[in-house]
C-alpha cells in the first residue's frame, strides 16, 4: 500500500463516529490517570497521614489513663502509708543530717553520766545536699569512731541506746581499752558508728546503674 493510499485510509478511520469516541475515552482516561497522580495522589497522603496520627494519639490516651490510674494507686497508698514513710524519713532521712546525729549520741552518753573523750570522722558531708529525685539517690554510711570512759555495764547500755534509737545509727564495732589513772583502772570504748541517710549517688553507681 502507497503512502498516500495509508494516509488516505487513517483519515477516513478517524473521520468515523467510533474512532472519535475511542480517542475521546483515550484521552479521558489520560486525564484521569493524570489527575489521579497530581490531584488525588496529595489527598491520599494527607487522609494517610491523618489516620496514622488519630491512632498514634489513640495509643498516647491509652498510656495516659494508664499512667493517671497508677498515680491514683500511687497516691492512695501513700496517704494509706504516710505514718510509716515519715517514720521512714527520722530513720533514713534524704539529708546527712550530720550535726543532729552528733547532738543524738551526746545526749545519750550523757544520760548514761559516760565521758566522751573524742569523735572523729574521716569526712565531713555537706549541711545540705542537691534535691534529686529519690531514684537518684543510695543509702549512704558515715563512719564515727566515738571514744568513751566509763564501766562496761554503762557502756552497754550506751550501745543499747544506740541501736534502738529511731534515726538508723549502726554500731559496726566496739573496742575496749583499759588503762590506769591515779592506780585507778579505768575501761574505755572505741565505738565505731555509722550514721545511715540516703544521698545522691556516686558517679561510679550511676555508671554501673546506667549500664545495667
Amino acid at each position: 500500500m502507497k503512502p498516500n493510499q495509508i494516509a488516505t485510509t487513517l483519515i477516513q478511520f478517524y473521520n468515523r463516529p467510533v474512532a472519535q469516541v475511542s480517542l475521546e475515552l483515550f484521552l479521558s482516561i489520560i486525564a484521569v490517570i493524570f489527575f489521579a497522580i497530581f490531584a488525588i495522589r496529595p489527598t491520599l497522603v494527607t487522609i494517610s497521614d491523618l489516620i496514622k496520627e488519630i491512632d498514634d494519639k489513640k495509643v498516647l490516651s491509652e498510656k495516659m489513663s494508664q499512667k493517671i490510674a497508677a498515680l491514683a494507686t500511687i497516691q492512695t497508698q501513700y496517704l494509706s502509708l504516710g505514718d510509716q514513710i515519715k517514720v521512714l524519713d527520722e530513720a533514713i532521712p534524704t539529708q546527712p543530717r550530720f550535726e543532729e546525729a552528733l547532738r543524738i549520741m551526746e545526749k545519750m552518753a550523757s544520760d548514761r553520766h559516760l565521758v566522751i573523750n573524742s569523735m572523729q570522722v574521716n569526712e565531713v558531708p555537706p549541711a545540705q545536699e542537691a534535691d534529686v529525685p529519690f531514684a537518684q539517690k543510695e543509702r549512704k554510711n558515715l563512719p564515727v569512731s566515738v571514744s568513751v570512759t566509763g564501766d562496761y555495764p554503762t557502756i552497754r547500755n550506751f550501745v543499747e541506746d544506740l541501736k534502738n534509737y529511731r534515726r538508723a545509727l549502726i554500731v559496726d564495732s566496739i573496742i575496749f581499752s583499759v588503762s590506769e589513772e591515779r592506780n585507778q583502772k579505768k575501761l574505755s570504748a572505741s565505738i565505731t558508728v555509722n550514721i545511715q541517710y540516703f544521698g545522691s549517688k556516686t558517679k561510679a553507681a550511676a555508671v554501673k546503674t546506667a549500664g545495667l
